[in-house]
C-alpha cells in the first residue's frame, strides 16, 4: 500500500494505491482540500454578503443609539414641549436654552467604511475593505399610552467591499432596503428591523472570471436601558442586539465552466454591549462603547462539482471604541465613531 498526492485545478487530494485479490494496482481518493481559487463563492457569502447584513442592523438602529445619548431630562422636554407646540401654532418647537431639537422627523445619511482581516474558521485569511452610504427618514414621534412612544422609520443603503486572499480577489456592490421601528418609555428602549438588499459579485481567481449574484434578508431586535447618575451628566447603558441573516449565493459556474452550487446561508448572532454617556455643555456628547458577538450557525454550505468545500464560519469577536455627538441649532445633528475589532474580524469601522 502507498499513498501520493494528486490535485486538479480546483482541489488537491490524497491517493492510497493498492492491489487488489487479483493483483490489480486500485487506487482510492480522500482527504479533498480545496484550492483558494475555489473558494471565491463561500469567502463572499461570509463576508460580502452576511457581514453586509450586520452592519444594516447597526445602521439601522443608530438613529434610536443616537437619542438614548439624551438625558431622561432632555427626552422629556422634547416630549412635553411638542405636546404644547401641538396645541398652539405660534409656538416654536425649539428651546434656546439646552440647543434640544424637538422635531422628531427628519431626514439622515450615515456614511460607513471597515478594514479588516477577516480569519475564517476552516478557511483562508481573507482582507476586507467595506464601505457605503446609508440614507434614511425618520416619521414623527406618536404618543402612546402609559408613557410609550414609538417611531417608524424607513431606509436605503449601498454597499461595496472588497475582499482579497491568497492572490484571489472580489469586488461586490450592491443595495439595501428597510424599514425598522423603535419604542421608548422613560429610560427603556428597543427597536425592530427588517430589511432585504441583493450583491453583484465579480471574482477574479486563477481559474478566470466568476459573477454571480447574491440575495440576502434578515431581521434584528436591539433594546437597551439608560443608567442615569449625575442628573444624566454619565450614563450607562448594557444592550443586547439580537439577528437573522439569510444569505442565498445563486447557482454558477466558475472561471474553468465548472458548476458551483450552494444551500442558503441562515445565521444567527447574539450581541450584548454596553456604553459610558457623557452629557457635555453645549450639546456635546462623547461616548466609550463594547460589544461581544457570537455567530451561531454560521456555516456556508458549497459544493463544486457536486463535491462538498469545506464548510466556513467566522469566530467570535469584540469590538470597542469611541464616539462623539453634537447638537447645532435646531435641526442638526452630527456624529463620528470609530470602532476597533478583535478575534474572528481584526480591524476598524469607522
Amino acid at each position: 500500500i502507498s499513498t501520493t498526492t494528486a490535485e486538479s485545478a480546483e482541489a488537491t487530494y490524497k491517493l492510497k494505491q493498492y492491489l487488489d485479490s487479483n493483483g490489480r494496482l486500485m487506487a482510492v481518493a480522500y482527504g479533498q482540500k480545496a484550492k483558494p481559487c475555489a473558494l471565491a463563492a463561500p469567502v463572499a457569502a461570509q463576508i460580502g454578503g452576511y457581514l453586509t447584513q450586520i452592519n444594516s442592523y447597526d445602521q439601522a438602529f443608530m438613529n434610536m443609539d443616537m437619542n438614548m445619548l439624551k438625558t431622561r431630562e432632555e427626552r422629556q422636554s422634547e416630549r412635553l414641549n411638542n405636546r404644547y407646540a401641538s396645541s398652539d401654532s405660534s409656538y416654536t418647537a425649539y428651546s434656546e436654552d439646552n440647543g434640544i431639537n424637538l422635531n422628531s422627523k427628519g431626514l439622515w445619511t450615515r456614511p460607513y467604511a471597515t478594514f479588516e482581516r477577516v480569519n475564517l474558521n476552516n478557511g483562508p485569511k481573507v482582507s476586507n475593505i467595506g464601505y457605503g452610504n446609508f440614507f434614511g427618514g425618520d416619521a414623527e414621534v406618536k404618543e402612546l399610552n402609559n408613557g410609550w412612544k414609538r417611531q417608524f422609520s424607513a431606509y436605503v443603503g449601498y454597499n461595496g467591499s472588497i475582499q482579497d486572499y491568497d492572490r484571489q480577489s472580489i469586488d461586490q456592490n450592491g443595495g439595501t432596503l428597510g424599514v425598522t421601528e423603535v419604542w421608548y418609555k422613560n429610560n427603556f428602549f428597543t427597536g425592530l428591523t427588517a430589511n432585504v438588499g441583493a450583491n453583484s459579485v465579480n471574482a477574479n481567481t486563477d481559474l478566470g472570471n466568476e459573477n454571480f449574484p447574491m440575495l440576502m434578508a434578515g431581521i434584528a431586535s436591539k433594546s437597551g436601558y439608560n443608567f442615569e447618575f449625575k442628573d444624566g451628566k454619565f450614563v450607562i447603558q448594557p444592550s443586547l442586539l439580537l439577528s437573522y441573516s439569510f444569505v442565498h449565493t445563486f447557482s454558477h459556474d466558475n472561471g474553468r465552466g465548472n458548476k458551483v452550487g450552494s444551500s442558503p446561508l441562515h445565521a444567527i448572532q447574539v450581541a450584548p454591549g454596553v456604553k459610558f454617556i457623557f452629557n457635555l455643555p453645549k450639546g456635546w456628547q462623547p461616548y466609550l462603547g463594547v460589544n461581544m458577538r457570537w455567530n451561531i450557525i454560521d456555516k456556508t454550505h458549497f459544493s463544486l462539482q457536486d463535491v462538498s468545500i469545506p464548510d466556513m464560519s467566522i469566530d467570535p469577536y469584540v469590538e470597542y471604541g469611541v464616539g462623539l455627538q453634537r447638537r447645532w441649532g435646531e435641526r442638526f445633528t452630527g456624529y463620528g465613531q470609530a470602532m476597533i475589532r478583535n478575534g474572528g474580524r481584526n480591524g476598524v469601522m469607522l
